[in-house]
């Protein structure tokens, strides 16, 4: 109830329409349509879910729901025929077979019956009449009706638009019943009792403050005095930051300690919030790595959590040390439950799309709801959403009551606008509050800002290399990156050349992340050659930043990455060079366009840029396309109808597809038939203008040549000469 909103006289027809829809989801199994599927495992002539919604949006059914108090049918309805997210307008009740059908409906049956029965106890109302007999449609009925529903679902949705606690009530049914089903059903496969498992998921009781400052916030802060040699010391900002309340925006330096300022506030609002969990939401799965290793994961095995895509191979050896308290406290795999397996879990560190990607219908995530209704929410790195996951978020703010805190180094205008405005978030530090820690950070001189053409940036990489110092060269394409390094290692040491994009397996992206980390913080002279991943990914301290001209938040976001540290402590200004693309793509031209005259005004006197002034003329940039307020959310927007292909939460223009090289088809084989996950660690994104088909893997899966790919510099478009 809290978590969707909604009003408190809501809650019985919450309730008994909840009841309604469990009992009667599934009553399109009763046909002939299902049970031919079954015995001859063929496709059903219409899908069991939309038969059932068929049933219940006509009488006498309809006239029954209708008449029970307490109840809304439409919410009944919507639950029922989107509880499998397989009901679009175009896909719903359409057959699979071409030609003429007919369906018998076997209500009669001793199941049906006792489902009826069982659910007039619970709502202690009589049964419908004439429920029980034999029915026969023939295809003609069913279209019939189909189009009845559909001008029933259109009406439906123009209602909710007027009606925001009506649209909460309904996806709040929907949600429960998907969540109710998977768990029924998955834990009836394992054989365990339900109600005494979702008793031990729900029944641990609140988190306190006294938790978080013993079991992440005491061994991190440890970690980091054995790693710096010095004692810890909170910053001013940080600790202000806890006082934010339960809605909050910090835009605050990279560097500057935000993330330690967020568990301040997980603390501070765990002392007036009742709430059981913590979620650390990131824009990346290697940041949501990062946040896991440095914080999460001091809660141990039996509490914390990392999720997304590749987290189980991404959790193999990550405290192989046998001296790490940690060490052996996340080796067990996960896979029997899929997303029901972390609702045991109570501090995790996600990707964004692993618990907002309900928004837009997406099925592990609805699973994940009955978790994140009873959490604090932190969300970092907002400035790197695209539009569809602003969206999203924007959504998830101004209609779901969970505390949450945004996080970010910079932000334009018009998303704190909407952030703050629409969304009520209350943005830290506020106007003319001071932090003389923050200030002194975000306003030393941290960047000399030059821009050149390509040849003058490989000539100051030479020279910067000689000299001893390490360089990060980002560029906006693989192809790019890849070209760069050749060049580079044509006349410096190979040895010292790191590359790292998408375009690896992840068994080697995983290594050559690592590289890069470790490889940047000890070793110089070093050029680190990237693309767009490094934004966020990596926490490297460059001497020098060599970047490709890229829309302004993401060339703000890569100077993060260059002179991180002792800027106020009276360091030298880190270096940075801008060049143009000889291509603009992945971006449009205007965009590069806008950065370059942002650069250029930046500093005309050639004086060092202070962090502050980055955001100051950030926040006065005209966007090119200004961010609208309530975008499409499936989830909320979708009625009577749902269907996870409705809308993507991310924006991407799939121009790849998940791919094996070649020479890793039987090992990849091998391992999946043995349910390893390490099956996963050879996949990698192939272009599709490459990837092929082959009859020995199954179709979500393509092969790449093996003579495309180098273990150092990726998976390229031709053949290369270096292979392993």
């Amino acid at each position: 109830m809290d978590c969707f909103g909604l009003a408190v006289e809501q809650a019985g027809t919450l309730r008994r329409s909840l009841q309604a829809a469990a009992w009667l989801h599934d009553l399109g199994k009763a046909s002939s349509s299902f049970q031919a599927a079954i015995e001859s495992r063929a496709f059903q002539v219409i899908r069991h879910e939309h038969l059932s919604a068929l049933l219940l949006a006509n009488p006498p059914l309809s006239t029954w729901l209708q008449s029970l108090p307490e109840l809304d049918s439409h919410c009944v309805l919507a639950a029922v025929a989107g509880h499998h997210l397989k009901a679009s307008s175009e896909s719903f009740a359409v057959p699979t077979q071409e030609g003429p059908f007919g369906i018998k409906l076997m209500l009669d049956h001793v199941d049906c019956i006792r489902i009826f029965e069982s659910l007039c106890r619970t709502l202690e109302c009589g049964q419908p009449s004439d429920f029980s007999s034999r029915v026969f449609w023939t295809g003609d009925q069913v279209f019939q009706m189909r189009a009845q529903y559909r001008q029933l679902a259109m009406r439906t949705k123009r209602s909710l638009c007027e009606d925001d606690l009506s649209e909460r009530l309904m996806a709040a049914v929907r949600a429960a019943l998907i969540a109710a089903d998977a768990a029924g059903s998955a834990l009836l496969r394992e054989g365990l009792d339900v109600d005494a498992w979702i008793k031990s998921r729900f029944g641990a009781g609140r988190l306190t403050p006294t938790w978080i400052a013993d079991n992440i916030l005491r061994p991190r802060i440890q970690e980091v005095e054995v790693a710096t040699g010095a004692p810890f010391v909170w910053h001013e900002f940080q600790l202000a930051a806890a006082a934010l309340g339960p809605r909050g925006l910090i835009l605050a330096p990279c560097g500057a300690g935000k993330t330690l300022a967020g568990w301040k506030w997980i603390e501070a609002e765990l002392a007036s919030h009742d709430a059981n969990r913590v979620i650390f939401l990131y824009p990346t799965r290697a940041t949501a790595t990062e946040g896991f290793r440095d914080y999460v994961s001091w809660a141990g095995g039996e509490e914390a959590a990392l999720l997304h895509g590749t987290s189980e191979f991404d959790l193999q050896g990550m405290f192989a040390n046998p001296e790490d308290p940690r060490h052996g406290a996340f080796d067990g795999g996960r896979q029997a439950l899929y997303s029901l397996a972390f609702w045991d879990k109570r501090i995790f560190s996600a990707t964004v799309d692993q618990f907002l990607g309900f928004l837009q219908n997406q099925y592990a995530s609805l699973c994940l709801l009955p978790v994140l209704a009873e959490s604090l929410v932190v969300i970092d790195e907002v400035h790197s959403f695209d539009r569809s996951m602003f969206t999203a978020l924007e959504r998830f703010l101004r209609t779901f009551r969970v505390p949450v805190l945004c996080m970010t180094a910079t932000l334009p205008r018009d998303r704190v606008r909407i952030l703050a405005d629409v969304c009520q978030l209350d943005v830290f530090p506020r106007a003319g509050q001071s932090f003389q820690d923050l200030d002194c950070e975000s306003e030393a001189p941290r960047y000399r800002i030059q821009i050149a053409t390509s040849k003058e940036a490989f000539d100051l990489v030479h020279s910067a290399f000689l000299t001893g110092k390490r360089v990060l060269w980002v560029c906006n394409q693989v192809a790019r990156c890849q070209d760069v390094v050749a060049r580079l290692e044509q006349s410096l040491s190979p040895d010292r050349i790191l590359c790292y994009h998408s375009r690896f397996r992840l068994l080697d992206r995983k290594q050559r992340h690592e590289d890069a980390i470790h490889r940047f913080r000890a070793q110089r002279p070093l050029v680190l050659v990237s693309t767009q991943v490094c934004e966020m990914s990596l926490n490297l301290d460059a001497d020098l930043l060599v970047t490709e001209l890229a829309p302004v938040p993401a060339l703000i976001q890569r100077m993060g990455r260059c002179c991180r540290h002792n800027i106020a402590g009276g360091g030298l200004p880190g270096e940075v060079v801008f060049y143009s693309p000889e291509n603009p793509r992945p971006y449009e031209q205007f965009e590069l366009d806008q950065a370059l005259t942002f650069v250029r005004e930046l500093s005309p006197a050639g004086e060092p840029v202070a962090q502050a002034e980055l955001a100051r003329r950030l926040e006065d940039l005209q966007p090119a396309a200004p961010e609208a307020s309530d975008g499409f959310a499936a989830f909320l927007d979708c009625g009577l109808l749902a269907s996870s292909s409705e809308a993507s939460f991310r924006d991407s223009e799939d121009f790849t597809v998940d791919a094996v090289l070649d020479c890793d088809i039987a090992r990849w084989l091998d391992m999946k038939a043995h349910r390893d996950p390490g099956a996963r660690s050879l996949i990698l994104p192939g272009p599709r203008r490459i990837a092929k088909t082959d009859p020995q893997l199954p179709p979500y899966i393509q092969v790449v040549p093996s003579a495309f790919y180098d273990v150092r510099t990726g998976l390229h478009d031709h053949e290369v000469e270096h292979v392993f």
